[in-house]
């Protein structure tokens, strides 16, 4: 039966006198100084709230061997994170040989219990070091990989593709209309919450342990006018794309088979990495960040294939970001060319969400279909004779509708019959990619997109910082773990630069000693 073991105050406790035993007394308090950011960071970090959201993963008997610490053992992920380890096998040889490791993970050294024959184990609430199986088996919790529904690793071989893309241009195997079908689902069935993915724990422990305690110190900014931004990444997979094959076919040098063959990471597939033009073989993960917070902080992850575009997956990952936040007020949300469709401004919309998206240049502009007016890039109205732009005269909630005025410059001019005092309207929902409710190359729309960055930055740590694509694994489920941990690291990381905390504090006579 799964239980807190002890509480954070306990693991502080126990921090600080395994520290002071192995360290301080034994005259290496150059390591506790040395390595002062890595103590503060899971120091202030409580998370033995993770027991009550992965309760049901466990058994409810008291039959058999208890399980290991599952707060010690997340918080050893974090450390290990944090430390720049990819491994969990060599994660696991570094708990062993360094006792510094496993004391900040909340574990027992490895030599304690030999050093102290005759001490009493239930004087520590600690467990003693786990395996690498115990840290496998525990992130196959997080996943839900017992219900989970895989694909046959069992298919035939697909070719990479020979063809290129167009520069800047996102690859899209969906079928035509598959955004509008989507959408009208999302509508129609709103008030049914969606199937859970393999990521769908790791958002609810995203959003409890870190993202609401970080909200409620104003970290994230205000939620009751939360600004978002929404962005994909590629990452490729450790996976052979060739697979195994499981035929007897017998080939002469230069001739190949369509049999099926077995593949390590069924869920990995093509997919065309517009930033550096290359193809690639994996997965796709989709970010939203919470774009008034200085630290670039995710608050939603998600996890599709290499070959799935960005207004498909923006569906799904808008549609559960709601569903999981309805703390927050959302007020807009940024997005990049790829999202650049009608239906999916509409969904924004349906959420109360204003959408401001950039323009996809090869798509269809609005025809005025007047000999007075036209409309430029941004959808704004000029007048056609003396190419003077209109005057902005608010947006109609109720009607959903933004009203313009002509030119003032019409009064004095001989070339149309137009005035000043005449209004044109432009509903909203006539064609949503132009007539936005935040007007479209404004000061206000300018600002909003200019957050869209955040995601990039996130994206950044996320795999340089915290190693997430450079980890070797060969499957999606351990990939979306990965990237999940370097997300809660940025939120440790965000906590300690807003922790006023410092070693002394810990420590009180640690600079004197190391003097």
């Amino acid at each position: 039966m799964l239980s807190v073991k002890y509480s954070h105050e306990q693991y502080q406790s126990f921090v600080h006198d395994f520290l002071n035993m192995y360290f301080i007394r034994r005259g290496h308090g150059r390591i506790i100084w040395t390595f002062a950011p890595l103590i503060i960071k899971l120091w202030i970090s409580d998370l033995t709230a993770i027991v009550f959201l992965i309760r049901d993963r466990y058994s409810s008997s008291n039959k058999g061997a208890p399980p290991k610490d599952v707060v010690a053992l997340f918080r050893s992920l974090i450390l290990m994170t944090l430390s720049g380890e990819t491994s969990i096998t060599k994660w696991v040889e570094t708990l062993q040989t360094n006792p510094f490791y496993d004391i900040l993970s909340g574990f027992i050294p490895a030599d304690y219990l030999d050093s102290h024959p005759n001490a009493k184990r239930d004087k520590f609430p600690a467990d003693t070091l786990p395996g690498v199986g115990a840290f496998y088996d525990f992130m196959d919790r997080l996943i839900r990989k017992d219900r989970m529904l895989h694909r046959p690793n069992i298919r035939k071989h697909k070719r990479k593709p020979k063809s290129k893309q167009k520069k800047n241009q996102k690859y899209d195997s969906s079928k035509p209309g598959v955004v509008k079908r989507l959408v009208n689902r999302v509508i129609k069935y709103a008030d049914k919450p969606l199937l859970d993915t393999p990521e769908s724990t790791l958002n609810q422990i995203l959003k409890e342990i870190f993202v609401m305690p970080s909200a409620s110190q104003g970290i994230l900014g205000d939620i009751d006018v939360f600004n978002i931004a929404g962005d994909g990444t590629c990452m490729p997979t450790h996976a052979s794309h060739y697979g195994k094959k499981i035929c007897d076919c017998k080939l002469k040098p230069g001739q190949t088979c369509d049999c099926k063959r077995i593949f390590p990471d069924p869920s990995a597939s093509w997919g065309w990495d517009s930033y550096k033009e290359q193809w690639f073989y994996g997965h796709s993960f989709h970010v939203f960040s919470a774009c008034n917070s200085f630290y670039d902080l995710p608050i939603h992850l998600k996890c599709v294939t290499g070959e799935r575009h960005d207004s498909v997956t923006g569906v799904y990952a808008l549609t559960e970001l709601v569903q999981l936040y309805p703390e927050f007020n959302f007020y807009s949300a940024a997005y990049d060319s790829g999202y650049d469709s009608s239906y999916f401004y509409l969904l924004n919309s349906f959420f109360n969400i204003n959408p401001v998206i950039e323009l996809n240049e090869r798509s269809s502009k609005p025809d005025s279909r007047s000999d007075l007016y036209y409309f430029d890039k941004n959808g704004i109205p000029h007048c056609k004779a003396c190419n003077h732009k209109f005057r902005n005269w608010g947006l109609m909630k109720k009607s959903f509708r933004r009203k313009w005025l002509y030119p003032a410059q019409c009064d004095n001019c001989s070339k149309c019959p137009a005035k000043s005092n005449w209004c044109k309207y432009t509903p909203i929902n006539e064609n949503p990619r132009y007539f936005t409710p935040v007007l479209r190359g404004s000061k206000e729309w300018k600002e909003l997109y200019k957050r869209r960055t955040t995601t990039e930055r996130i994206w950044d740590r996320i795999n340089n910082d915290f190693h997430a694509e450079s980890a070797i694994t060969y499957s999606r489920e351990r990939r979306t773990v990965r990237v999940f941990l370097g997300a809660f690291c940025c939120y440790v990381d965000a906590w300690f630069k807003e922790s006023s905390l410092t070693i002394q504090d810990i420590f009180p006579n640690l600079p004197r000693l190391v003097a």
